[in-house]
């Protein structure tokens, strides 16, 4: 693809020769004499000077460098536009395999596509121009809208529904029960769990992600909401649109998100908390109480960033200050001696 073909499509304004041929995207180390390339920060602009990169993708307002440009506002969000047109996602040809088991209720839309060895319970919908790949297990009554992709060995529970563009990859379980007991002397009786789970459009749920049903009512993520690898969200959980929660957070039930909110790794929320829109939660923190809109906090329990930052900076000195607290104990002692004789 030329360049100044490749600058239309993504909306960069071009600096130098339009007519440069680009195979491919690459990292700034990678690239070859074919290749585009990007840098995301100004002060890594000496680095580009060892790359053999074609051409690059930087941001407006940076100094002029010695090679073709495309010029963003915003370079990392270009670099992934040229990545998704030099390598487009595989698409299988529409239809159901001969090995998988359709309910004779189920509706799959002409368009879509269901792999090998998969199962539809009675009543599944499959939009148009959704893949569903190998041993997909959906269960009665799912409702999968259009152009979402589902990839190998995720299990959607009886009555759960998907919006459209929807991604889900392998090993998520959607509409689990939710963990409920009453407890009888001291035996656990299990709470049955009659809700359902409803993931809004433009959702991404990675590997391993486990959303549960909820107990009465739904559980419910937002749309354009990306949620990474083993995470854990309890019944009854809503989370509001446009949110990332990344690798290992676990979410109790009946918390409610807000919209744009960030919750870092390993984060640990516990139940019937409200999460503000716009929070930042850093990584590892543990929160235990409501956090207003637009907090950003740290540590666990969780608290305002800048607070944890000044107790870190006081627990790093707390080594000297116990010297300094036994020297000024020992004068003291020597002085009350004194006083006493």
């Amino acid at each position: 693809m030329r360049l100044g073909e490749l600058a239309e499509r993504l909306g960069c304004r071009l600096e130098g020769d339009g007519g440069l041929e680009i195979g491919g995207v690459r990292g700034l180390e990678d690239a070859g004499p074919q290749d585009l390339a990007f840098l995301a920060q100004e002060r890594h602009l000496p680095r580009l000077a060892g790359s053999a990169a074609a051409a690059v993708i930087l941001a407006e307002g940076w100094p002029p460098v010695d090679r073709p440009t495309l010029r963003t506002s915003n370079p990392y969000l270009a670099f992934a536009r040229a990545l998704s047109l030099f390598h487009p996602a595989s698409v299988p040809s529409p239809g159901i395999h001969p090995t998988a088991v359709v309910s004779s209720d189920a509706r799959v839309a002409a368009s879509a596509s269901v792999g090998p060895f998969s199962v539809l319970g009675p009543g599944a919908e499959v939009g148009a121009d959704t893949i569903v790949e190998a041993q997909v297990a959906v269960g009665a009554g799912v409702r999968i809208g259009r152009g979402c992709r589902i990839f190998p060995q995720v299990t959607l529970r009886d009555g759960v529904v998907l919006g459209d563009r929807v991604t889900v990859h392998s090993g998520a379980v959607i509409g689990a029960d939710g963990f409920g007991y009453a407890r009888d002397g001291h035996r656990y009786v299990k709470i049955p769990q009659i809700g359902r789970v409803v993931i809004e459009d433009e959702v991404e749920i990675g590997a391993n992600v486990t959303i549960d049903r909820a107990t009465l009512g739904e559980t419910r993520i937002g749309r354009g909401t990306k949620i990474d690898n083993l995470v854990q969200i309890g019944h009854n959980v809503r989370v509001g649109a446009d949110t990332v929660i990344v690798a290992q957070v676990g979410i109790s039930g009946s918390t409610r998100i807000g919209s744009r909110v960030t919750l870092a790794g390993q984060v640990g929320v516990v139940d019937h908390v409200d999460i503000g829109d716009d929070v930042i939660v850093g990584a590892q923190a543990g929160v235990t109480k409501d956090i207003p809109a637009g907090s950003v906090v740290l540590g666990s329990p969780a608290i305002p960033h800048g607070e944890f930052k000044r107790q870190l900076a006081v627990a790093a000195r707390l080594p000297e200050m116990r010297k300094i607290l036994r020297a000024l104990e020992e004068r003291l002692a020597a002085l009350e001696a004194r006083l006493t004789r």
